[in-house]
């Protein structure tokens, strides 16, 4: 029999060596490969259809997964989205934390999160967010830590294509869509700044620059200064 054309695939940031065969996605593992494959599962047992299928693993040791029909976005725009787009990034965000909350997998946290919810980690049909995948990073944790990470991927940062103000009030939007209680986005610019710092030392431990003159260091640098703005913008009413 021959074998199956293997192409290679575009979008996420980390892992190397992603090819669609079929109309399955091969994906090598790694450490972090058995939590993932549990947490799949798990979503697939509850009926959430906002992530691929594991499917097993193939002959080379990869794991098969569940091709996502769709679009995905291969580099970084400059957080340019509208209203509806990030509305539904929002709503899906929230079916991947309502999917775990309080599941034996979130291990005693409040949901699992996903941990990298980037519009590269994202499948667009009709132009929409509507499936995640890459779920490497995925691990039990709280839902405003998943929530802040996303708001600079999405929305927040030194190369948005918006005046500040109307990248809060899409923020607003995100936070509404997603249901967050107005309690909860107190502080909310000092826990954005926290969590990509965290990113930053993550990437740091791992060998990857990081430091002075990185795109990753001017955008903490920009986050830091409009992190008391961005703070008050995130309420339900300013």
């Amino acid at each position: 029999m021959a074998q199956e054309l293997e192409i290679p695939l575009t979008g996420g940031r980390i892992t190397k060596g992603v090819v669609r065969v079929g109309d399955t996605v091969r994906r090598p593992v790694g450490p972090h490969s058995p939590f993932v494959h549990r947490l799949l599962r798990h979503l697939e047992d509850v009926g959430c259809d906002a992530a691929p299928r594991l499917l097993g693993t193939d002959a080379e040791g990869r794991e098969i997964l569940g091709f996502q029909h769709g679009e995905t976005r291969t580099a970084f725009q400059a957080r340019d989205w509208s209203p509806a787009q990030i509305t539904a990034a929002a709503r899906l965000l929230r079916r991947l934390h309502d999917a775990t909350a309080g599941a034996p997998i979130a291990g005693g946290e409040e949901t699992v999160c996903h941990n990298d919810f980037s519009p590269l980690n994202v499948t667009f049909v009709d132009g929409l967010p509507a499936s995640a995948f890459d779920f490497d990073q995925a691990a039990p944790g709280p839902r405003t830590r998943d929530l802040a990470y996303a708001a600079w991927l999405w929305l927040l940062g030194a190369d948005i294509a918006g005046p500040l103000d109307r990248q809060l009030a899409l923020l607003r939007t995100f936070l509404g869509a997603y249901g967050l209680a107005d309690e909860a986005r107190r502080g909310f610019g000092g826990r954005i700044v926290a969590r990509v710092e965290a990113e930053r030392d993550f990437h740091d431990r791992a060998g990857r620059a990081v430091g002075p003159g990185t795109w990753l260091h001017h955008e903490i640098a920009w986050l830091r200064e409009h992190a008391d703005a961005i703070d008050r913008g995130a309420g339900s009413e300013t």
